[in-house]
């Protein structure tokens, strides 16, 4: 597909991941046709990249969709309501980063609009699009019964920020376990029950039960070194899966004093060679960052493009949104200690 023929984007947000959104349209073979930001250095630094993409202080969903084809939605999570709807009123598809909405009444408000309209309307939940998450969920079913999942974040997102902010990354974060625990268990969470340990701001951890399987979430925005980890127990061995860079090593149950012995050296070789191979492979595709965005990317156009189902269904989109509900809820309910 050529620059001429492929996707034509309008950039809503020029700040860090707009820029990077904007990266894997241009990596796909599309184009940046419109940038929109109130800040004037955020947006002519980004239409330098991409030039020849009309630059707008303030969005106009009409001429949006005149140069464009979808509308990425990079803003703060309080004005996606507003964008998505001026968007998706002019019937253009928007690529929406996480959290969708700030709730799941208006996930569904703005899901169900989307449909009325005829356009697609997709979260930015690109882990489940990297190839170390693919290739677990590929090894799942001759792993035996999933035990437990966990997955752990330490962030320096809010690095320095007030409480306030500091569990609204949590916030943040939280769309992305669900989905993955959502896919990797075959069921929904909405509705799940949790148990949550909220002891100062930024630190939080949730435990459930799904399916029979021990679930654990646990957020940390001033734990170090920064992770992005999920791990899947099974009756036959543990896959964990590095979400930051986006593979996954797989490792056996045998259970015997020599494997027990040789474990530390068969893991670090084991994560050296399949670090390195990742590392070369995402080299040579230009994917310095954000693994997993650049698929989902491509898939949500050429669902555009041949009027299929979303990348992400909305029924996927919905759950995540009611369990995030929940655990945002219970987050501020629970009294900080120490």
């Amino acid at each position: 597909m050529s620059a001429t023929d492929g996707p034509r984007a309008a950039i809503i947000g020029a700040g860090l991941m707009g820029r990077w959104h904007a990266d894997a349209v241009r990596r796909i073979g599309g184009r940046v046709t419109v940038i929109v930001d109130p800040n004037d250095a955020a947006r002519e630094a980004l239409g330098l990249r991409h030039p020849g993409a009309q630059l707008l202080a303030d969005l106009d969903p009409e001429l949006v969709r005149r140069h464009a084809t979808a509308a990425h939605v990079c803003t703060p999570v309080s004005t996606h309501v507003g964008v998505m709807t001026s968007l998706i009123g002019a019937g253009l598809n928007v690529l929406v980063e996480k959290p969708f909405t700030e709730s799941a009444e208006t996930t569904e408000a703005v899901l169900s609009l989307a449909q009325r309209r005829g356009v697609i309307a997709c979260p930015v939940h690109q882990f489940l699009f990297q190839d170390g998450v693919r290739q677990l969920l590929a090894w799942l079913p001759t792993m035996g019964p999933v035990r437990r999942v966990e997955f752990s974040t330490c962030s320096a997102g809010a690095t320095g920020a007030d409480p306030a902010s500091l569990d609204a990354l949590i916030g943040e974060i939280l769309p992305h376990p669900l989905a993955i625990i959502a896919t990797l268990l075959r069921t929904r969470i909405g509705s799940a029950k949790w148990h949550v340990a909220h002891p100062s701001a930024g630190e939080f951890r949730a435990m459930t039960t799904l399916c029979g399987t021990l679930v654990d979430l646990a957020i940390s925005a001033h734990g170090r070194p920064t992770e992005n980890v999920l791990r899947v127990m099974t009756d036959s061995g543990s896959a964990t899966a590095d979400l930051f860079h986006g593979y996954v090593l797989r490792r056996s149950g045998v259970v015997s004093r020599a494997a027990k012995v040789a474990q530390p050296f068969t893991v670090s070789m084991t994560t050296l060679r399949i670090a390195t191979a990742n590392l070369i492979r995402r080299a040579a595709r230009r994917e310095p960052a954000y693994p997993g965005l650049r698929r989902l990317v491509d898939e949500f156009y050429q669902a555009t493009r041949i009027h299929s189902a979303p990348p992400i269904s909305y029924e996927s989109v919905i759950d995540v949104a009611q369990a995030r509900d929940r655990l945002v809820r219970a987050t501020s309910v629970e009294t900080p200690t120490g």
